[in-house]
């Protein structure tokens, strides 16, 4: 302090020496004030001296009728969280349409899977709780000997529909004749990938190619085990057998504690189906398995069933992609409801299932090949022809794996709104989302809260970005909607999961009458 007073004393010594009509000293003085004031400003930070108090519930822009709304939901926003991260939050009552909490609900942010609701919502409007997707086997004897499939798009064709089509297909032709396996993939355009997916996503199952003809979810199955002895090589299998893969294995059987972990991927920069094991195995390590994408999935759905057929005794030539004759006649379907995939997208945010949605409504109702940005056109003026506002949004794909998509809380719970005021659509919307505690995505979370069995919502995960948007009953029976974005952060999505469900928990627990 006694140098503070020393430098304060030759101050204003200095201070008394300079003339104001010189604009050169004044100058000076003016430096001289700004130096003294950084010096004590340093000196103000010592821990005797007290600072201020600040209240956590002010730094947030929110609002809500009721402060102690407000004060909770705030506080359930850390400021360990809130920055560096980004969050939105709306919550609306659809009984009075108030709104009761709001943080910057009307910013774009990216949704992740969120962006599901939208397309789930255009697929009950445009092709009705009623629609089913087909896939039909036809049969064309007026050239060549020929079994063609029709692609509908249906995201849940697995490979026992298929061994069950081979079945009846082969009950119904002749055995002496050499037949061509063809699909019909006309439903679709030719585009693979959404727009904005990241390029070293693959072979990672959520990332799959998207086809008219899919199979498996477009992916396939590696189990791997052990060998019985030391230097062994380890046993690769995979769900469907099938030649259309094969397979580079490397990894042996290894008793020693340390030991390289095994490692399953396919060669997916030269868009190969050569799948690589790699590492070692202990002989007593459990099996291992790891699901991939596959490239080509039309041509992967076509060799599965001619393998099919050729168990079943039908001999079968090249593959080819063709359209379906008039003359063709049908031998036999599978078949998937929509409320069955809109159901299966929703609880296990599938992202096949929400592009393929997208694509059929483009090419069911559009009259040409299914495009994702034909779906957006008419995802688009969904919205609008409900009174929702897009200009501030972009919306890239139907899953949203793109990180183009913006998206506000704003405009999901309005679209919650709208669903919820259809009596024909809603309950079947209501049933497809994941339930706290019970099912899908939200099966581990909110479990042993009042949450629990209660809140039905879609959540969204992407690096950096966390969501949930959805309904909950509070403890006076009032259904609320409610989005919560959350996006920019660099730590893990577990602490902003748990923010949002300390909030869902919280919202379960309001009483309007005590407010």
């Amino acid at each position: 302090m006694q140098i503070l007073i020393n430098i304060a004393r030759t101050a204003v010594a200095i201070n008394s020496c300079i003339s104001a009509e010189n604009e050169y000293n004044v100058c000076m003085k003016n430096r001289i004030a700004l130096v003294l004031m950084f010096v004590l400003a340093g000196c103000g930070s010592s821990s005797r001296v007290p600072k201020a108090p600040s209240s956590i519930y002010s730094r947030l822009p929110s609002y809500s009728p009721f402060s102690s709304v407000k004060r909770q939901i705030d506080s359930l926003l850390p400021d360990t969280l809130f920055p560096p991260g980004g969050v939105s939050v709306r919550v609306v009552s659809l009984s009075s349409g108030e709104i009761l909490y709001d943080l910057d609900a009307d910013l774009s942010r990216n949704p992740a899977s969120n962006l599901k609701l939208l397309t789930t919502a255009l697929a009950l409007q445009e092709l009705g709780a009623t629609y089913s997707f087909s896939t039909i086997a036809f049969a064309d004897t007026s050239g060549r000997s020929r079994i063609l499939l029709r692609a509908s798009g249906d995201p849940l064709l697995s490979s026992p529909d298929l061994d069950t089509l081979a079945r009846r297909i082969a009950e119904r032709i002749p055995k002496g004749r050499m037949w061509t396996v063809a699909a019909d993939i006309s439903l679709f355009d030719d585009q693979e990938r959404g727009k904005g997916w990241m390029w070293d996503d693959e072979p990672d199952p959520t990332a799959m190619f998207i086809s008219p003809l899919s199979l498996d979810g477009n992916c396939i199955r590696v189990l791997v085990k052990p060998g019985r002895i030391r230097g062994e090589s380890v046993i690769v299998s995979t769900e469907p057998a099938t030649s259309f893969v094969t397979v580079e294995n490397s990894a042996v059987t290894n008793p020693d504690l340390a030991h390289r972990a095994i490692h399953i991927s396919r060669n997916w920069r030269e868009r190969s189906n050569r799948i690589i094991v790699s590492g070692e195995m202990s002989p007593y390590d459990s099996l291992v398995t790891e699901t991939l994408s596959v490239a080509e999935p039309t041509w992967y759905a076509m060799t599965v069933l001619t393998e099919d057929l050729r168990k079943l005794g039908i001999s079968c030539g090249p593959m080819a992609v063709d359209t379906i004759p008039h003359n063709a006649f049908e031998l036999a379907r599978i078949e998937h409801t929509l409320d069955t995939v809109i159901t299966y997208m929703n609880q296990t945010s599938d992202n096949l299932a929400a592009e393929n949605l997208l694509k059929v409504i483009a090419g069911t109702k559009a009259g040409i090949s299914g495009s994702a940005a034909e779906g957006i056109q008419l995802l688009r003026k969904y919205l609008a022809m409900n009174g929702i506002d897009t200009a501030k949004t972009v919306i890239a794909d139907g899953s949203g794996v793109s990180r183009y998509n913006l998206v506000s809380a704003a405009l999901l719970v309005r679209l919650l709104a709208t669903v919820h005021a259809r009596p024909d659509l809603f309950p079947l919307w209501y049933k497809s989302l994941p339930l706290a505690g019970v099912s899908g995505t939200l099966s581990r979370r909110m479990r042993g809260t009042p949450a629990e069995g209660n809140v039905h919502a879609k959540t969204g995960t992407l690096e950096g970005v966390s969501s949930i948007s959805g309904y909950v009953t509070t403890a006076d029976g009032e259904l609320l909607a409610f989005s919560i974005l959350m996006e920019h952060f660099p730590n893990s999505s577990r602490l902003y999961r748990q923010s949002q469900d300390r909030i869902c928990e919280y919202l379960a627990t309001l009483r309007r009458s005590s407010n």
